[in-house]
């Protein structure tokens, strides 16, 4: 080594002592800048088409989101046309539907909707509604525009272009819906459409580079919306050579009619002869995409175009290759000098650097990747761009699934996704940290879980925002504990006090009856002393009856049984009921297993559960009927008991407090609040569960309401 070190010392001085160092040193530089400009010139060209590849990328992308923006203003008023059409329906007959139809109309006239009405099955305009700048459509058309072949989708009938100038020029279309019930019988509930301005707040504000623009097409080759007004509803094969005879527009055209017209998504470059009030034949570039809705009808399509001159690129690349080529110079002109050392240092430095940082990078990984804990990273546009093995197990996607797509995936649908992602994101931007935030999330299987989110922006080296990282913890078990905990602590109580209570008041209610009986001696039959006397007995045995709920609540009394044949309680319990829910309107259906084992308890209480939810069961659909289910089934080393409504639901604000003593949702004299509780308490004594789930009308419009209760009681074991 001592020998290799005085040899590169030696040839060192001996450089540095060179007569012709600086010629030498002169001509290296000339060459290694000459090498550099061809460098540069050669890369010119290239660089020159990888940002026109990478611009008209970026016009797709701006083509993709007002497709889809277009898709969803036009799915937007095609759901408010369905809710209206279902709330007239269910309407009042003697009530208006003219403030029905204006509230939907001034909601939704920003988007385009200018007039709502109803045509009768001869084609008649019975009433409508409409904005002061509707577009005028003859309602003897409206009719003739309407789809309502198939009664579960509403489309956008055909397009019409109204208006005689090119200012007041717009395209319209009609979405309709059949309405159901005498009162609307063969009646259509039509919405007209400008397609023009709903493309108008989309379209119009998108800029590609500095002057690029947005445009729209139908299936039939027709502008939906342009810049230029005067193109409006015409056809985009033959106005352009209208306006510009001596340019070809071949390219274009075969772009619209090859591409566009046929539902792809790409991109291209074609010759034009106007932009912007600047005419002239100049090269453009294209990018576009189609609006995929399900609001438009098999066989129609629209396309969105955005489109900007190939001079901004050019542009772009000229100012690229200026800065590039001064910083080329300079790097050379001053790192010359030390390029050996800094080649040696660097490289040494380089393999030392990659070792530690694999290793940390290894390491930080797997802690990472392994962590019970979903660890996630969302950028800026709250796309997911890291998913660990925590994140499947808490959610069950897999980060294939996942990596790419939007965080408001992992949100229920009925949370507003936008309100509490911007709530979160504003909070996170403020503090650069958001600790302990509890929400809903649902799971790949559509169970809703509760998680504490805790959050953290991320920066690069310039300060600027990259993203921010997510750790969430499913709270949903822990929750749910707390809450058990929380309720048998509180019946517990209350338990104990109600027993007290039950105990004091039993002692003056003996003495009360002692003495009726006594006193109905004194008097004959038919006598209104007597008749009074029982008035008092039968009060007195009422509040005894509602001593003896409280004493079962608090576990005071004990059954007289240890076991219960379920098969033979169930039958019992079945044949009381059927008689009376036949009066009820209400269908009872049994499907009560074979055989089934004895289970702990006592068969009088157990069937005093069954008859208590029943009882709630049917006061739940009285009004309108309905169907019950019995159900019982074994499984796993206990029997399973379910009773089954399709009543109106338990509402979720009162799903905590069912099971407490005194509370009850029926009228003043129907009921004493102490059904649920005391079979609660029946259950639990034989070490059994009580269980419900309930969809509420109150809370849920879409899907059908109704409450399951299901008791799970342990096998005997003698």
């Amino acid at each position: 080594m001592s020998k290799l070190g005085s040899y590169l010392r030696d040839l060192f001085n001996s450089i540095l002592n060179f007569h012709y160092l600086l010629p030498v040193t002169a001509v290296v530089l000339i060459l290694i800048l000459g090498a550099a400009l061809y460098n540069v010139a050669e890369e010119t060209g290239y660089m020159r088409e990888q940002l026109r590849e990478d611009f008209n990328q970026q016009q797709l992308i701006l083509a993709r989101q007002a497709a889809l923006r277009i898709h969803k203003e036009l799915k937007d008023i095609s759901a408010e046309v369905r809710r209206l059409t279902e709330a007239m329906e269910g309407a009042a007959p003697s009530s208006a539907l003219h403030p029905y139809m204006r509230t939907t109309l001034d909601y939704n006239h920003g988007k385009g909707l200018k007039e709502i009405g109803r045509v009768s099955a001869e084609g008649a305009v019975l009433e409508s509604v409409r904005t002061t700048d509707s577009p005028l459509l003859e309602h003897s058309k409206i009719p003739a525009g309407c789809l309502v072949d198939e009664p579960k989708a509403i489309f956008l009938g055909p397009l019409q272009v109204r208006g005689d100038k090119s200012e007041d020029k717009v395209v319209v279309g009609l979405v309709c819906s059949s309405m159901k019930g005498k009162r609307f019988d063969g009646q259509v509930l039509y919405g007209v459409v400008d397609v023009t301005h709903l493309l108008r707040t989309t379209a119009e504000g998108i800029r590609s580079g500095k002057t690029g623009y947005a445009w729209v097409l139908d299936e039939q080759g027709r502008f939906l919306f342009h810049p230029d007004r005067d193109f409006i509803g015409k056809n985009a094969f033959t106005a352009r050579a209208e306006r510009e005879p001596y340019i070809s527009f071949n390219e274009i055209n075969r772009i619209m009619k090859e591409s566009m017209l046929t539902g792809e998504e790409g991109s291209g470059n074609y010759v034009s002869g106007w932009h912007r009030g600047v005419e002239g034949e100049m090269a453009k570039l294209i990018a576009y995409s189609p609006v995929r809705t399900t609001t438009l009808p098999p066989g129609r399509l629209w396309s969105v175009a955005v489109s900007a001159p190939t001079s901004e690129v050019a542009a772009t690349v000229d100012e690229m290759r200026s800065r590039q080529l001064i910083t080329q110079i300079a790097i050379i002109g001053v790192m010359f000098g030390f390029a050996l050392l800094v080649v040696v240092y660097q490289r040494r430095s380089a393999r030392s650097l990659k070792r530690q940082v694999s290793v940390q990078e290894e390491f930080i990984s797997s802690v990472v990747q392994n962590s019970v804990d979903a660890i996630i990273f969302i950028d800026n546009d709250n796309q997911v761009k890291m998913w660990n093995k925590g994140a499947e197990m808490t959610f069950g996607y897999t980060a294939e699934e996942m990596l790419g797509s939007r965080f408001r995936r992992l949100i229920p649908p009925d949370i507003d996704a936008d309100e509490e992602l911007g709530r979160i994101r504003e909070e996170v931007q403020q503090k650069g940290f958001l600790r302990n935030y509890q929400a809903q999330r649902i799971t790949k299987s559509g169970k809703r879980i509760t998680v504490n989110i805790s959050r953290t922006m991320l920066y690069n080296k310039q300060g600027q925002p990259l993203g921010s990282t997510a750790i969430i913890t499913d709270m949903s078990e822990k929750l749910e504990m707390d809450k058990h905990i929380y309720n048998t602590e509180k019946l517990a109580s209350i338990g104990i006090l109600a027993a007290g209570v039950a105990h004091e008041i039993n002692n003056p209610l003996a003495v009360i009856l002692g003495f009726t009986d006594l006193l109905k001696e004194k008097f004959e039959k038919g006598t209104p002393e007597r008749e009074d006397l029982q008035l008092i007995e039968g009060n007195a045995n009422h509040a005894k009856q509602i001593v003896e709920n409280l004493l079962g609540f608090a576990r005071v009394t004990e059954g007289l049984e240890d076991h219960v044949d379920i098969n033979r309680a169930l039958t019992t319990v079945s044949n009381i009921v059927q008689n009376t829910l036949m009066t009820k309107k209400v269908e009872f259906v049994s499907e009560i297993g074979e055989n089934l084992p004895p289970v702990a308890g006592d068969a009088r209480e157990f069937q005093q559960v069954v008859f208590n939810l029943i009882n709630n069961a049917v006061a739940a659909m009285d009004e309108e009927g309905g169907i019950l289910t019995l159900k019982a089934w074994a499984e796993d080393a206990k029997v399973l008991v379910q009773v089954q409504d399709t009543g109106a639901g338990i509402p979720d604000r009162i799903k905590g407090q069912i099971f407490d003593p005194f509370f009850t949702t029926k009228k003043v004299g129907q009921g004493t609040g102490l059904g649920l509780s005391l079979c609660y308490g029946i259950v639990q004594k034989y070490g059994g569960r009580m269980d419900f789930t309930s969809v509420s009308r109150e809370d849920t419009q879409d899907a059908p309401s109704g409450t399951t209760f299901t008791v799970t009681m342990p096998l005997y074991e003698a």
